[in-house]
């Protein structure tokens, strides 16, 4: 069983059962987030009138992550493209601390889909440094959401 997202923000996405559709969005204007699971937060954002390709895509992947190695004093875990069938997603990943000084991870990704972008911050909890970054289950997240 999945939950079935139709977005106005122009895409779709089958995320996990028991996923919580968050009503007010704490990132703004033209974004939606979700939880899911093991306290992983997805927000989804609408910026296509920034991002007119694949390439600049990615660059905007870049600049998002900037907050979390700048801001919050965080460091490179990985980047690269995820390799998702039909889509261009390049993520860069970030560890860092929080406010309250519990570790996370921040993966943000540029999505160019049918001629669209959509961009997605992707940020949980890090309990083991050993198995981060979760590149699996970022991927499956990824995968999940299709640009219409």
């Amino acid at each position: 069983m999945s939950v079935h997202i139709e977005s106005p923000l122009g895409f779709t996405a089958e995320f996990p059962e028991h996923t919580q559709v968050l009503e007010d969005s704490t990132a703004g204007p033209n974004t939606e987030q979700y939880g899911l699971l093991g306290d992983v937060l997805v927000t989804v954002i609408k910026d296509d009138a920034s991002v007119q390709g694949a390439p600049q895509a990615n660059g905007w992947a870049h600049l998002m992550s900037e907050f979390y190695r700048e801001e919050r004093g965080g460091s490179l875990l990985a980047e690269g493209e995820l390799n998702l069938p039909g889509k261009a997603a390049y993520a860069v990943v970030v560890g860092y601390n929080d406010a309250g000084g519990s570790a996370k991870v921040a993966a943000t990704v540029g999505v160019w889909e049918n001629g669209r972008f959509i961009g997605v911050v992707v940020i949980w909890p890090s309990t083991d440094l050993s198995i981060e970054p979760r590149l699996g289950m970022l991927k499956e997240i990824m995968a999940a959401i299709s640009v219409a």
